[in-house]
């Protein structure tokens, strides 16, 4: 069918038709830009993250790495978002309790309190994280579904118009009915063509999301047992010093 063809048949099947084939387009539309901004998206946070972490192991000390965070650029990514709010955290705790040194040690690891406080602030910035990058998702997730129904509907308003036409003509010939069937097959094929890729991009928006998730989960680990390390040992360190004075 030539494009003219196709655009006759729309404009000539009501304004039922013409709505749903309007809308479908728009659904289109809506599906191939929430695509393209999701892969714009999740690739620069990805290098983002990359870049972080290589950063991050390459420093000596949580310190100086933090210093050289904070020169380099404002931190809008979730493994910089994630590390700045730990330390803010362990800040706090050490302006809460500044005379809380035997409260760590290397059997025990770092104070409850202290524990807790992280865990809340993970699951915080973890939460944060899903959220935006699960943004836009539950769209390309109602546009599969509701797109094939679009396209039934459409084929089914064909049919009816095709046998109207019958009635009216008191014919069953090929060029009473071709057109109106036309009509309902563009509408199925429609529909079809806008879900499979709402639906193959959905898939794999969430697939992405997970394997950034888990690299998430492995950061915090390891920026976990680090801050842990380096505080305990700041510590001990400072009791050493402290009985050494004495």
């Amino acid at each position: 069918m030539e494009f003219n063809d196709f655009v006759n048949a729309v404009l000539h099947g009501g304004a039922i038709t013409l709505s749903i084939f309007v809308l479908l387009v728009f659904l289109s539309v809506v599906t191939w830009g929430i695509i393209i901004g999701k892969i714009l998206q999740l690739k620069k946070e990805d290098q983002n993250s990359g870049t972080f972490v290589r950063a991050f192991n390459k420093a000596t000390s949580l310190k100086s790495f933090r210093s050289a965070n904070q020169k380099r650029a404002a931190i809008d990514y979730d493994l910089g978002i994630l590390f700045e709010e730990l330390m803010i955290e362990s800040q706090k705790f050490a302006d809460e309790f500044p005379n809380a040194k035997w409260m760590f040690t290397v059997d025990k690891g770092l104070p409850e309190h202290l524990n807790e406080m992280l865990d809340r602030t993970m699951d915080r910035v973890n939460l944060q994280m899903r959220e935006r990058r699960e943004k836009s998702l539950a769209y390309l997730a109602t546009i599969s579904n509701i797109a094939p129904f679009l396209g039934v509907l459409g084929t089914v308003i064909g049919i009816i118009n095709a046998f109207t036409a019958i009635g009216k003509m008191g014919s069953a010939e090929l060029a009473v009915v071709a057109p109106a069937i036309s009509e309902a097959l563009i509408a199925t094929a429609l529909g079809i063509s806008v879900a499979i890729p709402a639906s193959v991009g959905f898939n794999i928006f969430q697939y992405r999301v997970e394997i950034l998730a888990q690299k998430f989960d492995r950061f915090s680990a390891l920026l976990r047992n680090k801050l842990e390390n380096e505080l305990v040992l700041e510590h001990e360190n400072s009791t050493d010093i402290h009985k050494e004075s004495f």
